[in-house]
């Protein structure tokens, strides 16, 4: 980045990823306000007087879903447009000193679903936070100079991001673990796309999708709820911008036959990818496909070491990921390892999650004569994200985003306290949510090899 974007401001390209809600409405009664302005705007107060900032996050629902093949890659436009280059207030002289004199944090994050922009400050500069975020998100004008001038910013982004394995593996398994579907759209667009957009076409964007009526705020940390109340009715209310294209998006069919990709890239080692369908955000086997990911992808042994050690195959990194979105999700793992391996892993890995449905999770899949020698693993799963969901009522940020996926994407008349629903869960469960989610037929395979040498 450029200028005066440095040190306190950063947009980052972000495959917008968080765990089903951690934090609900409905759980969090006690310091908290939920309630919508006039303009369709939906507001969540959640006052936590351990945190010694005020975070505000704003988000519209609109992300890559909502782009086809002549606009992809525009909701990662205006990410960084509206932050940038859009407003008055951006375009004034001072404007990152003044942030820095209130020692504000900003950001922003193009997701498949949600657009997010966020602000952190301390609390007594909370009334500077709301109006300025008012202004950036609502007062945005663009011109065609301005647009030229950060697309060179985005396709240079795009350049590192296609020089990545681990994007460039999850984009491919996007693409066709989704097919027929807003989601096979690629988060940060395509080049050829943002290459031709003009300025006209962002703002006929804009003006559809980011008014009161599709967007949510939550403000979270040490404030005064009554008047944290008042300010946004004073400064967002008489926001009275009209929008929005409804689009009827259905879920995501389960892919039916397995998908294989086969590439080359400038990397030291071999990559793995290997992409099966999930549960999306509103379907109550999301608790059981966090635990499995939890199970076989994180903690000091994870099951999916298993398949790898037995072939006495060196994984030199290994990342698995459960994406849970509005309709469908993913699990993703990745495994980086010496390009010999890397047929054998194939091997063995499909092979072990295929008959994931028949694994031992727990002391009680045992006799009980041999219950003490046995080492739960589903317990331990349950024990890290317990550590893991109560961490994340100490980072403000965290909360704001869970609360306002929760207003903007949810249909489940009562989701539960999250931790609760993963407590309930026990083996059986397990066994049953690995043959919906881990040994269906249908995956995505994506291998990356280094380029040979010429």
């Amino acid at each position: 980045m450029s200028g005066g974007r440095g040190f306190f401001i950063f947009v980052v390209f972000m495959l917008f990823l968080l765990h089903p809600v951690w934090l609900s409405p409905e759980n969090n009664k006690a310091s908290s306000l939920n309630f919508d302005l006039n303009n369709g705007l939906r507001v969540f107060l959640y006052k936590k007087s351990t945190l010694p900032l005020t975070h505000f996050v704003f988000a519209f629902d609109v992300g890559s879903k909502d782009e086809n093949e002549k606009t992809n890659g525009i909701v990662h436009i205006l990410e960084h447009c509206i932050l940038f280059r859009g407003s008055k207030i951006t375009q004034k002289r001072d404007f990152y000193l003044e942030l820095r004199q209130h020692g504000a944090y900003c950001n922003a994050h193009t997701g498949r679903d949600l657009s997010i922009f966020e602000m952190t400050v301390p609390s007594e500069h909370s009334e500077f936070s709301l109006r300025t975020l008012r202004e950036i998100l609502f007062d945005f004008s663009l011109n065609q100079k301005d647009l030229d001038n950060e697309k060179e910013v985005i396709l240079e982004e795009l350049n590192k991001i296609q020089d990545d394995p681990y994007k460039t593996a999850l984009a491919v398994i996007y693409q066709n673990i989704f097919q027929n579907h807003a989601y096979q759209n690629p988060v940060y667009g395509r080049t050829e796309v943002i290459k031709k957009l003009t300025a006209e076409d962002v703002m006929k964007f804009y003006d559809n999708y980011f008014v009161p009526s599709n967007c949510a705020l939550a403000v979270v940390g040490d404030f005064s709820i009554d008047g944290m109340k008042e300010k946004t009715h004073t400064i967002l209310e008489n926001i009275q911008k009209t929008g929005v294209v409804q689009k009827d998006f259905k879920d995501v069919e389960p892919l039916k036959k397995t998908v294989k990709k086969q590439m080359n890239m400038d990397v030291g080692m071999a990559y793995l990818a290997i992409g099966l369908n999930a549960p999306g955000y509103n379907s109550p086997d999301q608790y059981a496909a966090d635990l499995l990911t939890e199970i076989f992808g994180h903690g000091y042994n994870p099951l999916i070491n298993q398949p790898i050690l037995s072939r006495r195959i060196t994984a030199h990194s290994i990342i698995m990921s459960y994406y849970c979105d509005r309709y469908g999700g993913a699990i993703t793992l990745f495994i980086g390892m010496d390009p010999k391996d890397i047929n054998a892993a194939e091997s063995a890995i499909t092979k072990y999650l295929k008959n994931s449905h028949r694994l031992n999770y727990s002391k009680t899949d045992y006799e009980p004569d041999t219950q003490f020698y046995a080492f739960d693993i589903l317990q331990s799963a349950k024990n890290r994200i317990k550590f893991n969901t109560e961490s994340t009522e100490e980072q403000g940020l965290l909360i704001g985003y869970s609360l306002v996926r929760y207003m903007l994407m949810n249909e489940m008349k009562d989701r539960g306290n999250y931790l609760e629903m993963i407590e309930k869960l026990n083996s059986s469960d397990m066994r049953q949510a690995a043959g919906r989610c881990l040994s269906q037929k249908g995956k995505v395979i994506v291998k990356i090899l280094p380029e040979e040498k010429k």
